[in-house]
Parts: structure tokens; sequence; C-alpha cells
């Protein structure tokens, strides 16, 4: 793994245990401060979701986690290979299916890696289609092989399922769990859905006024069931701490 720096703000994973550490990160837009000196940690491997209301910081802490976003102070510490998706899946619309994952890789070897993440994203005999073909779940697999074959140590996920039909979502849920499983990145997703995330994590984080109000971990075994007790007690938490009354939650 090769060291990065951005402005002296990231450093080589290799010097710490953690794959991922925030350290007094802070980012204001004028006068607004929207993060207030964060401080955390991530496990090699681990899914932590973040979640909070719209405003609260979320997106950008991902832009600056991405490298995207560098007027921040503080510092942090992250793998230089790392990958960000969005919740449009932003293909280029005069690239076939097969350019646009393979997008700025060099090499002799890059035509079956895209090939490859193709395959494992259902999408193998895609690799022709113009975008414009795709349905909004066939872009947004395109956009996650996109994001795989550069085999990231940190998958960064900005609501990627957030603009999907209920059914296509659950797949790729499905599919994203699946892919974590074999590559086993670690995964930064930001999500609204509280239901998506108790599913999804191994730990969920609240983001709300600049600060981490809740930092929970999800220990349970997956695949997780919706209707199950742990799964609703665990949702009502979060509900909770964005200040949500749910009375599905509360028991009868």
């Amino acid at each position: 793994m090769e060291a990065v720096s951005i402005d002296n703000h990231v450093v080589d994973r290799r010097a710490i245990d953690p794959a991922v550490v925030l350290d007094g990160v802070s980012r204001s837009f004028g006068d607004r401060v929207i993060l207030d000196g964060l401080d955390l940690m991530i496990d090699e491997g681990e899914f932590v979701v973040i979640l909070g209301h719209s405003g609260t910081g979320k997106s950008t802490l991902l832009r600056i986690l991405a490298g995207l976003d560098q007027e921040f102070s503080g510092r942090f510490l992250a793998p230089s290979q790392r990958s960000i998706a969005f919740q449009e899946p932003r293909l280029v619309p005069w690239r076939r299916v097969l350019p646009n994952v393979t997008l700025g890789l060099n090499g002799d070897t890059a035509q079956a890696l895209g090939r490859e993440a193709l395959d494992e994203v259902g999408l193998g005999t895609h690799l022709r289609a113009w975008p414009n073909t795709l349905s909004g779940g066939e872009a947004q697999r395109v956009a996650l092989a996109r994001a795989m074959v550069r085999m990231p140590d940190l998958l960064l996920l900005d609501e990627p399922f957030g603009a999907l039909d209920a059914l296509t979502r659950v797949q790729m849920q499905e599919l994203l769990m699946e892919l974590c499983a074999k590559h086993r990145p670690t995964v930064v997703l930001v999500t609204h859905d509280v239901e998506e995330a108790v599913l999804l994590a191994d730990r969920l984080l609240v983001l709300d006024g600049g600060r981490f109000i809740l930092d929970q971990r999800v220990t349970l075994p997956r695949p997780r069931l919706r209707t199950a007790p742990d799964v609703q007690r665990i949702r009502a938490d979060v509900l909770r701490a964005l200040g949500v009354f749910d009375e599905r939650s509360e028991p009868s």
C-alpha cells in the first residue's frame, strides 16, 4: 500500500492498527460549523453506517475521507486505496458499460478486471450496453462494479440505494453484503434509511450538531430479519437518537 498525503492530513494506514482514524476533524462553511472536532477509529474490515438528519455533515465527512474535500482542520489516517459511489450512478453517457467500469484503470489486466467486476454484480452480459439503456438498479450495479474493480481497502458509499425502488434496494443491499463478504473492504456507508443501516452495519453512528451522538455496535448474525425483535430494538435506539418516535418500535 502506497503512502498518501493530502496537505499532510492523510498518511499510510500501515502505521496504525485501525483502518481509519479521525483526529479532531472539523469542517466549516463560512460561520456554519458542520463537523466539530470528530474523533473516531474504524477497524479494518468493519462495516460502519452513518446516519443523521439532512445537513448534519454525513456527506461532507465522506468527501473528506475520499480526499475530495481538503478544506478541513484536524487530520485523518486512511488507506490510500479508496473508492466511492454516490446516490447517482454518475456513468459517462458516451462510454459503454465496460469502459465505464474500467475508467481510469491502466494496464493489460484492466479489461479482465472490469469483466470480472461486472460478473460479480450480475451484469456480465451487459459489457457493451450504453448507460441510457440500463434500469436504475442496473446503472447502480455498474457504479458498484466501478468502485469494487479498484479493489479498495476503504469503500465509501453515499446513499447508493436512495433513488431505487424498494425491491431493487433490497436486492442491492444483498449484493453489497455478498461483495463485502468476498473482498472484505472497510466500508463507510451514509444513509437516511434506519432499517437499511441496522440490517447492514457492524457499527452505527449518528451524527448531529457536528458530533457523533450515538456509537453502537451491532453484533447480530447475518442475514438479519427486518422483523426480528433485536433488529427492532436497535432500530428504536437509532430512531430515538434521531429524535424520532415510531410506535412500531415500542412494546405493546
